[in-house]
């Protein structure tokens, strides 16, 4: 970083016990509770709980699910890195959004609509008698999973591309007559090895993190995992002793995901050190297939299951044909009797708190960057983001249930302690390419602090402060996990409605609120993604 890029004035000490606080309160507490439980039947009830017959098949459940989804999604993220990002700029523009459909759509609504695609009776049993056999188990999770994973190894590969990938060695070894393979053998894809490891390590961990479609895919078909085991625990058990061996399942979560997930830290760290390269090379010809490649692989995962989802919630009842003359809003009206327009409410505050303290909890982090004491507190935020849902869930139950157990306050602190590193990525970036000169300049000029905070320093935060309130609310508005474990009576969230549902067999009435829980998450995307080329 350049001096000119260093602001004149750091937060001081009582900034930095504030921030620590903070962090304390919302990952360390939750984390020191989950630890303190599960050790509470010392080593031998650690070891009893690991060797129940139903941890050691949901943790290797979990585990092979994770690395054949891994070996399943890398790759296919890579190709579409290199196929996309070197086309010319208009197109890029135009794919981006499109590879990137599969992580605006929240997880549950993508698992419920390969069943109503693809599925016994689903669109395409219907239309053209071809069920995909096997979506129920391991098979469907693994393919569902991997599909949705996909756009998130492209975004790491695409990062190391854009700062790793020498175009004039590329341009060198083709110019020497090597061939288009022979180039990327042997020049590209060893440049992207630290990427390639850290998009692995991410898709690992978020595989562990899953816990929609294994529960909608693998629970009707016996197939557990780490997740939806505690979740099953915590919800059909009252035995305290049960509740101890959950803690134990959820702190194996967290010791697995952070295994993959502190190299991938330090591998992205390497990723950042280097300039960007703002020139790839185009392959000549190459356009028309990439498109065509990205608009099938987005409509046959996103778009078909989707349509699917949105013709289940017209159509007036199961087994009929989704044609117009048996469509019907009346889905939706069931949908909205009962708890779930209190749920829809209850969501839409949460996310918007979530998008309002998720930035200011960003910002306050990011001010410390440079600092030595700023770096464990990066690095708390950066793992409790990581931690699995369920374990998180379980740690903020521990520590917070004595007060908060029940209402929607407990869900929104469980969402402050994932959600906090949206906050800081962004603004962090920004605060990179501010120069210090303008913050002097008011200084000097006789301005406060709080006067040269206001306007000087927010205003070119404006644009990243918008995206990270507006990935906060598209992160918390759809959350699952954690909400499932968390809520109570009167305090469920719209996305916990959507799975009672789905358990209840109340197919339309599900579709019908898995569109409603899919339209504000499109519009906050919406809205994040014009922003991201300026952030």
């Amino acid at each position: 970083m350049t001096a000119s890029a260093v602001p004149a004035r750091r937060p001081g000490a009582a900034a930095v016990v504030l921030i620590a606080a903070l962090v304390g309160l919302l990952v360390v507490l939750p984390l020191a509770g989950l630890v303190r439980v599960a050790a509470g039947g010392g080593l031998a009830g650690i070891a009893r709980a690991l060797a129940a017959p139903q941890s050691v098949r949901a943790t290797v459940h979990t585990i092979a699910l994770a690395a054949v989804v891994t070996a399943l999604a890398v790759p296919g993220g890579a190709a579409l890195a290199l196929g996309v990002e070197r086309q010319e700029p208009r197109r890029r523009r135009v794919l981006r959004p499109v590879v990137a459909s599969g992580l605006i759509v929240p997880e549950f609504v993508l698992g419920f609509g390969w069943t109503q695609a693809y599925g016994p009776a689903g669109l395409t049993d219907r239309l053209a008698g071809i069920p995909l056999p096997g979506l129920y188990g391991p098979a469907g999770i693994v393919l569902v999973l991997a599909t949705h994973a996909v756009p998130l190894a492209y975004l790491v590969v695409t990062a190391g591309l854009a700062v790793r990938a020498d175009v004039d060695l590329h341009r060198a070894a083709r110019a020497s007559g090597a061939g288009r393979w022979a180039a990327l053998r042997t020049i590209t894809l060893p440049l992207l090895r630290v990427p390639l490891l850290a998009a692995s390590a991410l898709v690992f961990a978020s595989v562990v993190n899953s816990f929609a479609v294994p529960q909608l895919l693998g629970t009707p078909a016996g197939f557990a995992t780490m997740s939806t085991l505690v979740y099953q625990d915590l919800n059909l058990s009252a035995d305290p002793a049960a509740f101890t061996d959950l803690t134990v399942v959820a702190l194996a979560m967290v010791l697995l995901v952070l295994v993959a997930v502190a190299p991938a830290e330090v591998w992205l760290g390497a990723v950042r050190t280097r300039p960007p390269n703002l020139d790839p090379p185009v392959p000549a010809g190459s356009g028309r297939l990439v498109t065509a490649a990205v608009w099938a692989f987005a409509t046959l995962t996103v778009g078909l299951p989707v349509l699917a989802v949105l013709l289940a919630a017209l159509t007036r009842a199961p087994g009929l044909a989704p044609v117009p003359a048996n469509w019907t809003l009346a889905n939706f009206a069931d949908a909205f009797a009962g708890e779930t327009g209190a749920a829809l409410a209850r969501s839409l505050w949460l996310a918007a708190a979530a998008a309002l303290l998720v930035p200011a909890l960003g910002g306050l982090l990011a001010g410390l960057r440079g600092r030595l004491a700023g770096r464990p507190l990066v690095l708390a935020v950066t793992l409790s983001y990581a931690v699995p849902g369920s374990a998180l869930a379980v740690g903020v139950a521990i520590g917070y249930g004595r007060w908060l157990a029940g209402t929607a306050l407990i869900i929104l602190v469980a969402y402050l302690a994932k959600f906090w590193i949206l906050g800081y990525l962004p603004v962090r970036a920004a605060l990179d390419r501010l120069s210090a000169e303008p913050v002097r300049a008011a200084r000097v000029s006789g301005a406060g602090p709080a006067t040269t905070l206001a306007t000087v320093v927010l205003p070119p935060l404006r644009t990243a402060l918008a995206s990270a309130a507006a990935l906060a609310f598209l992160f918390a508005f759809h959350e699952l996990t954690m909400s499932s474990i968390l809520y109570g009576p009167g305090s469920q969230t719209l996305a916990v409605v959507v799975l009672n549902q789905r358990e209840l067999g109340n197919i339309g009435t599900t579709s019908a609120l898995a569109v409603v829980l899919t339209v504000p998450v499109c519009l906050a995307a919406a809205v994040l993604l014009p922003r991201r080329g300026r952030t």
